[in-house]
Formats: C-alpha cells, sequence, structure tokens
C-alpha cells in the first residue's frame, strides 16, 4: 500500500505535504535512489552527496505551494531581500519507501546504514544556486527535526517564533546526528530550544559517504528562553561566540571532542549555563563571557531543577551547578584569564553556601561556620569580586564606630550637665571627667553601659548585611564618616586613636575603639584583598 507523502519538489526524492496547519517535509529514500542511480558512481566507498543531491530551499517550498495553499506559507519582497513565513508547524522526516528491482543492493547500503534526510536544506541565502536575492525565513509556528541528516542545515538569519526541537512528542529524546554540521547563525529564538542528544559532526563508519569538517555555528543568536543541549556530543568544532542567552542555559552531560567557543557571550539574569559533568576534550573559550545573574537567581534556578527531579536532593543539584562553574573557571585559568575566572569562582562559593544551607547543619558545626563566613563574604565583597562593595562594608564599619561615639559622648553629657557645648573638644573634654568619676564612684554601672553598647555595635553591624536596610545604612554612613573627617579625623584610623588618645579601658570609648579596630582591620583587609584581584597588574 502506497503512502501519500505529497508533492514531489523538481525530481528530488523530496516531497513536501500541508496537512492539518502542518507542513511536512519528507525524503523518500527509494525515490531518492531511483531518480540518482545514476549520478552514483559505482564501486566508489566515499560519496560526495553535495554533487548529487538537489539543495532543498524555502523558495522552492514556496513555489510549489503558492497556488495551492496560501496559508501555510508567504513571502514579503524587497528590492534586495525576500523572507519567508511559514505559518504553520513544520516537520523534518525521512521514509524509506519502496525499492524497485533496478537498483543495486551496494548502491542502497553505501546510504541506508544511518537513516538521514540526504539533501543539504537552506532556509536563507547566500545560495547561489538557487536564487540570487539575499533571503531568510521566518517560523512562526514549532519546528521539528524528526531524522538525522547526511548534509548541512543552514538556518542563519532566520527567526523562530515558538519552540524547534529535535524530537516529535511521541520520539522524545532519541538521538539526531547531523554529520556536516548545522548553521544558526545570527538567528532568533523566542521559543525553548530541545536539542537533547543532539550529535553534530559525526563521522560514518571506516570515514564512508562525507567528511565531516564543517562546524556547528551559533554565533550572534539570541536565545530568550530556555536552551537545552543536555547530553548532546559534539564531534566538530562549536560555536556560540557573541550570543544572549536570556534562559536557562542547560549544556549537563555535553561532550565537546574538539573547540567549544563561547567568546562574548551573555548570559542575562537567569540564564545561568549549567555545564556539569561535561567534557572537553579540547578547548574551551569562554573568554569575555558575561554572566550578570546573582544569588538569589541562582538559588531559584537551583530549586526549580530540584522540583523536576524529585530523586536528587537539593545539595546534589547545588554541587552539580558548582562543578560546572568550576569546569569554566579551571579554562580560563589555563588561559591565565585570571579576571574572569574568580567571577566564576565566586559562582562555586554561592552554591556551595547553596549546598551547606540546604543541609540544615547544627549549630557551631563546621557546615554551619562555612555557611556564615561564605554569607558574610558575599554581603560585603561578593567574594572579593566587587571592590565598590568591599568599600562600602569599610564605610559602613566607620559609620557605625562614629554614630557610637557620638551618640555616647553627647549623651553622657545631656545626662550629667544641664548646659552642654557644641564643640567637639568641649564635649570630649565634658566626657572623660565624667568617665573619670564614675571609675571611682560606680563602676559597676560602667560595666553594664559598656556591654549594652558593645552588643549595640555587633547588631547594628550584623542589620547592615541585611539587603533590604542595607542601602540606607550605606547612605548614612557618608554623612556620618564625613562628620567624624570633620570634627575629629584622627579617630578613623584606629592605630591612629590609639596611640594619641590614651583612655582608661573602662571608658565606652575604649571599648567601641576595640570592637571598631577588629572590624576596620578584616574589612580593610578584603578590601585590599579585592582591589588586588581585580587588578590588571600582576601579583
Amino acid at each position: 500500500m502506497r503512502i501519500d507523502i505529497g508533492l514531489e519538489i523538481e525530481n528530488s526524492g523530496v516531497f513536501i505535504k500541508p496537512d492539518n496547519n502542518i507542513l511536512v517535509i519528507t525524503l523518500n529514500f527509494s525515490k531518492f535512489i531511483e531518480n540518482n542511480k545514476y549520478k552514483i558512481p559505482q564501486g566508489q566507498d566515499n560519496i560526495d552527496v553535495g554533487d548529487i543531491a538537489t539543495p532543498l530551499s524555502s523558495h522552492m517550498i514556496y513555489n510549489s505551494l503558492e497556488s495551492k495553499d496560501a496559508n501555510i506559507i508567504s513571502k514579503i519582497e524587497t528590492k534586495d531581500t525576500i523572507e519567508y513565513y511559514f505559518h504553520c508547524k513544520i516537520i523534518l522526516d525521512m521514509v524509506v519507501g519502496d525499492f524497485g528491482k533496478s537498483v543495486d543492493k551496494t548502491t542502497i547500503e553505501k546510504f541506508l546504514h544511518k537513516k538521514a534526510f540526504i539533501s543539504p536544506i537552506f532556509f536563507s541565502h547566500p545560495d547561489n544556486k538557487t536564487q540570487e536575492k539575499n533571503y531568510r525565513s521566518i517560523f512562526e509556528k514549532e519546528v521539528y527535526i524528526n531524522c538525522n541528516c547526511f548534509e548541512r542545515l543552514k538556518f542563519s538569519n532566520c527567526e523562530f517564533k515558538s519552540k524547534i526541537s529535535l524530537h516529535k512528542p511521541e520520539n522524545k529524546y532519541e538521538i539526531t546526528e547531523f554529520h556536516n554540521g548545522i548553521n544558526f547563525e545570527n538567528c532568533i529564538f523566542n521559543g525553548e530550544i530541545e536539542f537533547r542528544n543532539l550529535v553534530s559532526g559525526t563521522p560514518l563508519p571506516n570515514d564512508k559517504y562525507y567528511n565531516n569538517e564543517r562546524e556547528t555555528n551559533f554565533k550572534n543568536c539570541i536565545f530568550k528562553k530556555r536552551v537545552d543541549f543536555s547530553n548532546a556530543k559534539f564531534c566538530n568544532n562549536v560555536y556560540f561566540n557573541n550570543s544572549h542567552f536570556k534562559g536557562y542555559a542547560d549544556f549537563h552531560e555535553c561532550e565537546f571532542e574538539k573547540t567549544a567557543c563561547f567568546y562574548g557571550a551573555t548570559f542575562h539574569n537567569k540564564a545561568i549555563p549549567n555545564f556539569s559533568q561535561a567534557i572537553f576534550k579540547e578547548n574551551l573559550n569562554f573568554v569575555n563571557v558575561k554572566c550578570d545573574f546573582e544569588f538569589e537567581n541562582l538559588k531559584e534556578r537551583i530549586k526549580q531543577e530540584k522540583e523536576q527531579d524529585s530523586k536528587k536532593t537539593l545539595d546534589k543539584f547545588a554541587n552539580d551547578f558548582r562543578d560546572s562553574f568550576r569546569l569554566i573557571k579551571n579554562a580560563l585559568v589555563k588561559d591565565n584569564n585570571l579576571l574572569d575566572a574568580s567571577n566564576f569562582h565566586k559562582y562555586e562559593l554561592y552554591c556551595k553556601e547553596i549546598e551547606l544551607d540546604s543541609k540544615n547543619p547544627k549549630i557551631f558545626s563546621k557546615d554551619f561556620i562555612d555557611k556564615w563566613q561564605l554569607f558574610f563574604y558575599r554581603i560585603t565583597s561578593n567574594h572579593h569580586t566587587d571592590l565598590l562593595k568591599s568599600f562600602h562594608s569599610l564605610l559602613v564599619v566607620i559609620g557605625i564606630f562614629a554614630f557610637l561615639n557620638i551618640a555616647t559622648i553627647i549623651g553622657f553629657n545631656c545626662y550629667c550637665l544641664q548646659n552642654i557645648s557644641l564643640s567637639p573638644y568641649t564635649l570630649i573634654a565634658h566626657h572623660n571627667a565624667i568617665i573619670k568619676h564614675l571609675l571611682n564612684c560606680n563602676y559597676i554601672s560602667l560595666l553594664g553601659i559598656n556591654f549594652a553598647l558593645a552588643v549595640v555595635f555587633i547588631l547594628l553591624f550584623c542589620f547592615s548585611l541585611c539587603s533590604k536596610i542595607r542601602k540606607i545604612i550605606i547612605s548614612l554612613s557618608y554623612f556620618l564618616v564625613l562628620l567624624l573627617l570633620i570634627s575629629l579625623p584622627q579617630y578613623i584610623i584606629p592605630t591612629i586613636g590609639i596611640f594619641t588618645d590614651k583612655r582608661p579601658l573602662l571608658d565606652p570609648l575604649s571599648i567601641i575603639g576595640g570592637i571598631y579596630t577588629l572590624l576596620f582591620a578584616i574589612m580593610f583587609f578584603s578590601l585590599i584583598k579585592t582591589a588586588r584581584k581585580n587588578s590588571i597588574i600582576p601579583h
């Protein structure tokens, strides 16, 4: 029984069939062999199909369907370019068909050891064999590539307004091979990309049929939603140069046999790359890659992955993402690109913090201390990658010190004296006299005041780590530090204050100064370390 697979294009063995708002493009293998049996060299193992098969292009499809169904495809033509609009779902497929007696079995075996679409496909220009004008295709519905491809697929400069997938829903996640690579350069993907189990540039047995030297090209693309290349294998060079990822980018368990280049790519906001358990056999180029996602974006992404797979615990997912960032960091370190490597080390530490937090460690255990240490350095300096954040952390410490000093001195003067001076030096002189009196008469109450001030200093610093009020505290710190610079500049640097202003140990200003000295040293060291890590000067 012969199955109706549509209209044949120019004796090519390629048939197109519009059916219920679906356009099925099918290679009938038996028809292709029948049409080209006199072109196929006998007794030759390596066959260049590019000289045999008729290339398939958008305008061929348009010309075949123009008079039959305008709802399937339309075109807009200008002086220099043509745009073809596919208004329906597209399925690219291959069937074997029935062979006539005149077809040699040896010829069949040369091609059929891989079930594949033989003709090269051009959905965009340049293709000087068929048309002079530049053209591109816009796909308004889903595109399914449901077969292997011997020849190259070219979609450069096209736009996909919906999903593109290598698998029809009923054949989900089967391996799909592109023996001569694929070209999606300068494409815009508005929908999801389902390229799981893709194999590109794979050689055939005994290197028969065609060489596989051409690359996999996704340069200058815009990916607006989720991209899934998980478990893919790239036997040729693959390029994502200067592409923009705006949704989750999944490359986990990929295998790259040659160069994998992401030079200048940008991962926006929630577009977090996942290269966990990926294998890079040659070069990985991640130079000038920009990632602008934050800790909360990564935490949300890891939780979403956990929701999709309940078998693994959250800390396992966090560890997988940490492995991904470690691979990228090591590749950058190998290229001596330490500045970019420090950013991916930062993402490693993000994952470690999420991993430890998910384990709910016991108080004061090693994991508990490590978790809060990671939190502390993430907030104060973004793990020594953000110089401004590190400077603000130091500024906050100085601001709290200034506030407590001013509040303590004015507080003692107001409580013990009826009339107070506005001169800072007079206020300090009165404060010293009051403290001397309390040391002789009521040092117990002074101990209580010192303890309260120490707690307040630590609490204010802890509150400054809270992201919701941190910006307010930083703004107030600028004002307080400026006030301290004008009135008592010698107190800003702890060592100067210690050697120029000898105070009794129980003086509240001494307690404030002691805590300030400790925190100042930590924040100042962090600032220096951040400045060194972000410097282009070797260190």
